[in-house]
C-alpha cells in the first residue's frame, strides 16, 4: 500500500499505460479534427449525399478505425488509474476526501477548457461520472459487469426507444404533423447556431467565441448526457481489468490477450463497418431505423476493436517489435492531461479568429495531416520535456492541489 503524502514514482508506475495514453492522444485528435475544424454542433447534421471520394473515404476511415474507440481507450485508462489510486492509504484512513478532491480540480480543469478552449472537453463529464464511480469501489466483479454493459448500452436503448415513439406517434395524423413541426423546428434550431458558430469562429472577437462556445455545449448537453454514461462503464471495465492486473507484463496477460484477438478483431471490425456504414445514412437529430443500428453496432464494436488494438500492442511489446515506438509514446502518455489540453490551444489558435483563422477551411485529409504533424511535434517536446521534469506542467498542477503539499518539479539532475 502506498502512503497518500506521495505521488507514485515513475519507477514504480506501470510503462504499459503510458503506452496507451500516449497512443489515445493520437486517436483523441484523430477524431476532434473535424470538430476543430468546424464548429461542434455540425455533428448534428446528416452527412451530405454528395460528398466527393477525396473527402469521404478519409473521413470513413477516421470513422471506422478511429471514432469511438480512442475515448474508450482514455476511459478505460481512467478506471484502471481509480483502483491503483483507490491502493493508496491515508493519515486519516481513508483515502476518498483525496480522490474526490482530485475530481473536484479536474471538474474545474473541465469548466476552464469548454469556456476558453473547445465545447468537446471530456474532462468536466470525467469528473462528474467519476464521483459516481467511487460508489461501485467494493462491488464484486459481476455487479461491475452488469452495470457496465447496461451503461455501455444506453445510447443504443435510448435512440431505438426515440424510434419507437416517434414511429407511433407518426401513425396518428395528428401526431405526425406535431412531429413534423417539431422536427422542422429543431432543423432551424440547429442551422441557425451552426451558421452563427461558424460566422463567430472565423470573424468573431475572443468574447464572441466563447459566448457562442457556451452556446454551442448548452445546446449539446441533452445528446451528451445520453452518450457519456457509456463512459462510466467504461470506468468501471477499466476498475475490473486493474482489479486482474492485465496492465501487468507477465506471461498470463499475454496469453490472455493472445487468446482473445480472434474474437475481438473479427467482431470489432464486422461492427464497426456496419457502423460506418450505417451512419451515412444516419440522421443523429431524427432517431430511425439505421440509426439505430448504427447505434447498436457502435456499442459493440467500438469497445471490440479497442480491445484488439491494446492486445495487438500487448502483443507487440512481448515480441520486441516497433519498440523505438512504444518507447517515444511514454513521455507523451505521461504527460497525457497537458497534452490534451495543448491539442485544443494549438487547434483553437490555427482554426480561431484570433489565432490563424482556418476555421473550415481544411479537408479532411489536410486535417489527417495536421494531425500527424501536430502529434509529432507534441511527442518532440514531450520527450524533451520529462528528461528534465518530473511531470507535465498540468499533472503537477493538479498532484500539487490534489495533495496539498510541496511537489518537486524539476528532475535533480536537470
Amino acid at each position: 500500500m502506498k502512503n497518500i503524502t506521495s505521488p507514485l514514482p515513475a519507477s514504480e508506475r506501470i510503462i504499459l499505460l503510458d503506452i496507451l495514453r500516449g497512443f489515445a492522444l493520437l486517436g483523441i485528435l484523430m477524431v476532434n479534427m473535424k470538430l476543430f475544424i468546424h464548429p461542434m454542433s455540425a455533428m448534428m447534421l446528416k452527412p451530405p449525399a454528395d460528398q466527393p471520394l477525396m473527402v469521404l473515404i478519409p473521413e470513413l476511415l477516421v470513422k471506422f478505425l478511429f471514432e469511438g474507440k480512442f475515448y474508450i481507450l482514455f476511459s478505460l485508462l481512467f478506471g484502471y488509474g481509480f483502483r491503483i489510486f483507490m491502493q493508496k492509504t491515508a493519515e486519516s484512513g481513508s483515502i476518498l476526501p483525496v480522490f474526490r478532491r482530485r475530481l473536484l480540480i479536474l471538474l474545474i480543469f473541465g469548466i476552464l477548457h469548454i469556456v476558453l478552449l473547445w465545447a468537446g472537453d471530456i474532462l468536466f463529464f470525467y469528473a462528474i461520472f467519476g464521483f459516481l464511480l467511487i460508489l461501485f469501489r467494493n462491488s464484486s466483479d459481476r455487479k461491475v459487469v452488469i452495470w457496465a454493459v447496461v451503461l455501455m448500452l444506453i445510447p443504443a436503448f435510448i435512440t431505438a426507444i426515440s424510434w419507437g415513439m416517434m414511429a407511433l406517434g407518426a401513425s396518428f395524423p395528428e401526431g405526425k404533423a406535431a412531429i413534423d413541426a417539431s422536427l422542422a423546428e429543431s432543423s432551424r434550431s440547429i442551422n441557425d447556431l451552426i451558421d452563427r458558430a461558424r460566422e463567430a469562429y472565423s470573424q468573431g472577437s475572443f468574447g464572441d467565441i466563447v459566448r457562442t462556445r457556451i452556446e454551442e455545449w448548452t445546446f449539446l448537453l441533452p445528446a451528451l448526457l445520453f452518450f457519456y454514461p457509456a463512459v462510466l462503464g467504461t470506468f468501471l471495465f477499466g476498475m475490473l481489468a486493474a482489479r486482474k492486473q492485465l496492465a501487468v507484463s507477465n506471461t498470463a496477460n499475454t496469453s490472455f490477450f493472445r487468446k482473445s484477438l480472434p474474437y475481438t478483431l473479427p467482431i470489432g471490425i464486422v461492427a464497426e463497418a456496419v457502423y460506418t456504414y450505417a451512419s451515412l445514412h444516419a440522421d443523429m437529430a431524427v432517431p430511425n431505423g439505421i440509426s439505430t443500428l448504427a447505434s447498436f453496432s457502435h456499442a459493440v464494436g467500438s469497445p471490440a476493436l479497442t480491445f484488439s488494438y491494446i492486445g495487438l500492442i500487448v502483443i507487440l511489446i512481448d515480441k520486441g517489435s516497433l519498440s523505438g515506438f512504444w518507447n517515444i509514446l511514454v513521455p507523451a502518455g505521461r504527460m497525457a492531461l497537458t497534452n490534451y489540453l495543448m491539442q485544443s490551444l494549438i487547434c483553437t489558435t490555427i482554426f480561431l479568429s484570433y489565432g490563424l483563422g482556418l476555421s473550415g477551411q481544411l479537408n479532411a485529409i489536410q486535417g489527417i495531416i495536421l494531425v500527424m504533424l501536430i502529434f509529432s511535434l507534441q511527442l518532440l517536446f514531450s520527450r524533451y520535456w520529462m528528461r528534465e521534469f518530473r511531470y507535465g506542467p498540468v499533472e503537477w498542477l493538479w498532484r500539487r492541489l490534489t495533495y496539498l503539499r510541496p511537489l518537486s518539479f524539476r528532475k535533480k539532475n536537470g
